[in-house]
């Protein structure tokens, strides 16, 4: 399923019939636009990007740039089918995920991104990367200007909040810092990858960072209450919800990357190898 998202953007659903579908992106432009992220690897889900962007391009030229937002299949794996499709397309990434793309994908990624990169689009309009490590250690937003449209990735979400993956290079103080340069961006719609626009961002960024921030808030008075032990501070934040296992497994890591970020900003001392903390 297509939808223009906005002007000159065209949102392909990956799965209509789920509310939180992930969405590869199409900006559209005179030399061919540029596609963010590729989609899951597997031949079907390539093939549906793959001909929903050439029936609706007709005769004119095909993508010329591909940027992925992350190192997860999901949104890197199709670049290879994409690749092949459409001959002289490039493939961009942030430089802190393109081993782990390579090394999943094959040798596909072009350009390393750094961040302050820019890409031209047509009547005045350019795509800016910006660096967003924390989710992973490569992620990766984008902006189309001056239209204000941001691509966030799995960066923010347009429903819940993102995990902070430790295995990943994930880092839950540069995830903070990475929300606050996205909110610096003062854009008009935030495109995730998953689930529908959101058509406040302000509003949206601000509360993942109280959310950030009053859970270290949460873990901190866990810390000055004798609450020590990663699985005790789990328990006592998550333990009334009742979460399936993974989410449970994932709230443990949450803790712990929380509880990194506020070592390093001198508030609390990791004690037992990682299992519990004390204040400073």
């Amino acid at each position: 399923m297509t939808t223009e998202v906005a002007p000159g953007v065209v949102g392909i659903t990956l799965r209509p019939d789920d509310d939180d579908s992930p969405h590869v992106y199409w900006v559209r432009g005179e030399n061919g636009g540029v596609l963010i992220d590729a989609g899951h690897g597997e031949v079907d889900v390539s093939r549906r990007v793959i001909d929903a962007v050439n029936e609706l391009r007709g005769d004119d030229p095909a993508p010329a740039v591909l940027l992925i937002t992350d190192r997860f299949d999901e949104h890197s794996g199709g670049s290879a089918a994409l690749r092949e499709a459409f001959s002289g397309i490039t493939v961009h990434a942030g430089a802190g995920d393109v081993d782990a793309i390579n090394e999943s994908v094959g040798e596909v990624v072009d350009v390393p991104l750094t961040g302050g990169e820019t890409f031209d689009i047509s009547n005045n309009k350019t795509i800016l990367a910006i660096a967003t490590p924390g989710h992973v250690g490569g992620s990766m937003c984008y902006l189309l200007q001056p239209d204000g449209v941001l691509f966030s990735g799995d960066c923010v979400l347009s429903r819940g909040t993102t995990a902070v993956h430790l295995d990943q290079g994930g880092d839950m103080a540069a995830y903070v810092v990475s929300l606050q340069k996205l909110a610096d961006q003062n854009a008009n719609l935030l495109l995730s990858f998953h689930g529908p626009p959101v058509t406040d961002p302000a509003a949206k960024l601000s509360e993942l960072i109280e959310h950030r921030n009053s859970r270290d808030q949460s873990i901190l008075e866990c810390l000055r209450d004798g609450v020590t032990e990663v699985d005790e501070i789990r328990e006592r934040l998550y333990g009334a919800a009742n979460l399936e296992e993974w989410r449970w497994n994932a709230a443990r890591e949450q803790i712990i990357a929380h509880l990194i970020k506020l070592t390093g900003e001198g508030l609390a001392v990791e004690v037992d190898a990682g299992n519990s903390y004390r204040l400073t």
